[in-house]
């Protein structure tokens, strides 16, 4: 996997760096864990956030395995973990003591450390992994177009984005609708979503306001592309849909959840203040890739700053 060609104190001290910028700005809570935020009023043009009823509280889902490089600084998961696959490749446990403690057991590398407790199919019982990943489907088609891909959904009304997508820009560059500048309503690609660079999604004052962007094949980052929230924009309100699979480039930042139907990779040192759920659709099967990571539920108290 990637290395900074540093050392491990560089290293560290960069990917700890990524993280603080991760949990800057990231909004005013998720109200699975009772903080509704300080703003009020209607969602606006996207309509309201979908339903993640049973899975809310997931912040990592994979129905094909779960792979961590053992490289530190060790990945760092605040949420529940579900591993939907018929056989896991991890032996999955109860978490003892809550916060700090390694909960996937014998997985492929080194366990990252899990603020939050693992299902599966038979842990820890022979439903919960079941109905998690039923609200994940559901959740992943309410924010899907209704032409599909990869099924038809019941989110329509976007706002075309052009061919071959590519979006945000340098540090410090003007803002430009519907390339690094974003209101909120429902964007969608007909092909894939590369962001290269900053990308700010600004909220206008309404903590409730609800971002939806629809890719009609993946999405991903370049090394150190950023996503930025202003003005009442939580994480916790925005939603990306991928009919195919995800990539997080090296040391990005990233904010929202990403339902994506096949797989999800984090590049060294990618963060994300939001769900990532690999295998989110009913006919994927998503496997899930690690490297020095941390991934966080919004609103979760291992992560204060992301919300």
């Amino acid at each position: 996997m990637n290395d900074y060609g540093g050392g491990f104190k560089a290293r560290t001290w960069f990917v700890a760096a990524v993280l603080a910028a991760s949990l800057a700005g990231c909004g005013s809570g998720d109200e699975i864990f009772g903080n509704t935020g300080a703003g009020s009023g209607s969602p606006g043009p996207a309509g309201p956030a979908p339903a993640l009823g049973l899975a809310a509280s997931y912040g990592i889902a994979s129905t094909a395995g779960v792979t961590n490089t053992p490289t530190l600084p060790i990945t760092t998961i605040n949420g529940d973990v579900v591993l939907a696959a018929p056989t896991p490749t991890c032996n999955a446990v109860a978490v003892p003591g809550g916060a700090g403690t390694a909960g996937f057991g014998l997985c492929a590398g080194s366990p990252p450390t899990l603020n939050g407790t693992v299902v599966t199919p038979t842990f820890p019982d022979l439903t919960t992994a079941t109905n998690v990943k039923a609200a994940m489907n559901t959740a992943f088609l309410d924010i899907t177009p209704p032409a599909g891909p990869p099924a038809a959904g019941s989110r329509g009304g976007a706002t075309n984005l052009p061919a071959g997508t590519t979006l945000g820009a340098p540090v410090g560059a003007p803002f430009v609708q519907g390339d690094n500048y974003f209101v909120p309503g429902i964007y969608q690609s007909l092909t894939s979503i590369l962001i290269t660079g900053d990308l700010t999604l600004d909220a206008q004052g309404n903590s409730s306001a609800v971002f939806i962007f629809q890719s009609s094949s993946s999405i991903g980052t370049a090394a150190g592309a950023r996503i930025l929230l202003v003005n009442g924009a939580r994480a916790s309100n925005v939603f990306w849909q991928a009919a195919s699979s995800a990539t997080l480039g090296t040391a990005s930042v990233w904010q929202g959840n990403i339902l994506a139907a096949f797989d999800i990779t984090m590049i060294t040192g990618a963060t994300s203040c939001g769900r990532l759920w690999a295998g989110a659709w009913s006919g994927g099967s998503g496997a899930f890739v690690f490297d020095s990571n941390v991934v966080s539920v919004p609103g979760h108290p291992s992560a204060p700053g992301c919300q």
